[in-house]
């Protein structure tokens, strides 16, 4: 691809991923954050021990930049993204990065830098398999510590990003949350990366710091040479670079809509998520660090419907043991008080973590030996898990959520498991809410078929509805030649939900749902119509989905499910509902069409 020049100069519309809303208009400013390459180079036996001293000097080097930064950050009062450079540092402490690496120069006599490349495509390997993809996405932190450390390595500069003047859009191979946590909100207005994904830490720091983003630009780099005019659509994922006057005349008009619309709905986040006629859906958040807790009380979540588990087991050799769960899950509890917390059991194969547990490895592991399986293979591991969410249920609300349950069995298997947890603590006369709820998660389709076997003996549902529609439909979703399949209006998932829900109610128990389709307010009166007694979401989608609710009614919503199970096609479902959610609130859907 060609770059721009001031010659050739011609509107070009580029559509990517928008993980920050907002609209922004700018100049551009390149920033290399390219990827260094290496090549394997062999050493002496002799050359071993400078090439080890060369690695942990750089890994040294690294940490000293890191908290340089960490520091820089806390005297500009961003200290509530600090955790993540903490992330980071830990990381460069890894035993198994670090091991692994000096292993390879020693065993296989190679330089330090491709020994640390082979070792962190090993580590990327393994979260490759990984089916969740916020968890997926943490492989990008390992990448970027080993970026760093391979930089200082070689010696090689960066430009840095409070070296920038004016008012600009950062645009760039990738962006480390160090790099976006520095942004100077007065000259960084805006940034576009070519690789990346919506729940990746960068997006996060994007969100918090409310600097409109769009990631997933492949070759971007290649259409900026620096000083073109461009614009970011973050809401819709789009950038135009080198727009015209009537574009940005129509985009400066849409800018102001957007700030407009975004200061009233803030407006909601404090208020009940009630409907006109009085039917309370609770809005509850997804989260899987500690501090995002205030992100959580900011947009007004009623508790945290979905909280993972699985980082405090990613990036290690040792396993947490009863003590490390109580002191994470205590702190959860007692920050989101008085409102409830659902923590979900480990949902990750023993292949992601724990190097000591030896097993098979697997063609698919996304259907293989994961989440509630290998708990109940590993049961030493999963109790004490259990042992630590029970403990931490005497300081506020909690609730205990099993994902990948597939039938009535495994819950039985997990019950049984669960008594012997409460036996044991009980005998060491330690405190617990006896009678803390155990939940099914319904992403299984067996799961949803024999909903009324489950909810006989399961105490709430909550619908997974990532892995219900990729498995209902038998499609990968980030497989680029099938992705378009993935449809959350098919008549299949629709129908699959709603008898979820008609079952639970029948047997008095609650059901919510707890995937990206929660997040969606285009879905919120189907949701209302289905009758669902939560959904938990990211936090920031919040408000967004409380104003639509607190506009409508549970009777309209019921109205307008009727009429979207007479659709045959998830396509006619989706024109039906994008043209009604237009005329029903044209300041928020104005972007719909047929």
């Amino acid at each position: 691809m060609k770059k721009n020049t001031p010659s050739n100069s011609e509107e070009k519309t580029l559509k990517g991923i928008g993980v920050s809303p907002g609209i922004v208009i700018g100049k551009a400013a390149p920033l290399e954050r390219s990827r260094a390459t290496f090549v394997p180079r062999k050493v002496t036996a002799g050359q071993v021990i400078s090439e080890v001293k060369r690695f942990e000097a750089a890994i040294e080097e690294s940490k000293k930049q890191l908290e340089e930064v960490k520091q820089r950050i806390l005297e500009k009062g961003f200290g509530q993204h600090s955790y993540i450079l903490d992330v980071h540092l830990k990381l460069m402490e890894d035993r198994m990065l670090r091991d692994e690496t000096i292993r390879m120069i020693q065993e296989q006599l190679v330089n330090t830098e491709w020994a640390l490349k082979v070792t962190l495509d090993k580590i990327s390997d393994a979260f490759d398999a990984i089916e969740d993809e916020y968890l997926k996405e943490r492989k990008e932190d390992i990448r970027h510590v080993v970026e760093r450390v391979l930089r200082n390595l070689i010696g090689r500069e960066l430009r840095q990003i409070e070296d920038l003047e004016g008012e600009v859009i950062v645009v760039a191979h990738d962006l480390s949350p160090a790099d976006t946590i520095q942004l100077n909100l007065q000259r960084v207005i805006g940034f576009v990366t070519e690789v990346g994904g919506k729940t990746s830490h960068t997006a996060i720091v994007s969100r918090s710091l409310e600097i409109p983003a769009v990631v997933g630009l492949e070759d971007i780099t290649t259409y900026v040479a620096g000083g073109e005019t461009i614009i970011i659509d973050g809401t819709e994922g789009i950038i135009v670079v080198d727009p015209s006057p009537a574009t940005i005349k129509a985009y400066q008009l849409k800018q102001q809509r957007y700030r407009y619309l975004e200061r009233e709905l803030l407006k909601y986040a404090p208020l009940t998520s009630e409907t006109q006629d009085g039917y309370y859906l609770t809005l509850q958040a997804n989260i899987e660090l500690i501090e995002e807790i205030p992100a959580v009380i900011q947009y007004g979540a009623a508790g945290i419907g979905l909280y993972r588990t699985e980082f405090l087991y990613l990036n290690r050799k040792t396993l947490p043991d009863e003590e490390e769960h109580v002191q994470v899950y205590k702190q959860l509890v007692q920050k989101i008080a008085p409102y409830p917390v659902t923590i979900r059991t480990l949902d990750l194969g023993g292949d992601k973590f724990a190097s000591h547990i030896e097993l098979a490895e697997e063609m698919n592991p996304a259907m293989g030996l994961r989440a509630i399986r290998f708990c109940l293979m590993e049961q030493d591991i999963f109790k004490a898990q259990l042992r630590g969410i029970l403990r931490a249920s005497t300081y506020g609300k909690v609730k205990i959520l099993l994902p990948m349950i597939s039938g009535v069995e495994e819950l039985r298997q997990v019950k049984v498991i669960l008594e012997d947890a409460k036996d044991e603590l009980r005998a060491k006369k330690v405190a617990f809410d006896p009678d803390i709820p155990l939940g099914v998660m319904i992403e299984i389709p067996s799961a949803a078929i024999t909903a009324d076997i489950l909810a006989c003996e399961a105490d709430f549902f909550s619908i997974g509805t990532n892995d219900l529609i990729q498995y209902s439909l038998a499609i990968d979703r980030v497989n680029e030649h099938v992705s378009y399949l993935y449809e959350p209006l098919h008549p299949a998932i629709l129908r699959n939900i709603k008898g979820v829900v008609d079952i639970a109610h029948k047997e008095g128990i609650e059901v919510g749902i707890c995937g990206e389709m929660a997040a969606d307010p285009l879905y919120t009166l189907i949701f209302l119509g289905l009758g669902l007694d939560e959904l938990s979401m990211h936090p920031l989608a919040i408000p967004r989905v409380k104003k639509v609710l607190r506009r409508s009614t549970h009777t309209e919503g019921e109205g307008l499910l009727k009429e979207v199970l007479q659709f045959s096609t998830a396509k006619e479902t989706e024109l039906f509902i994008r043209k009604k959610m237009a005329e029903r609130f044209p300041e928020d859907f104005i972007q719909c069409k047929e």
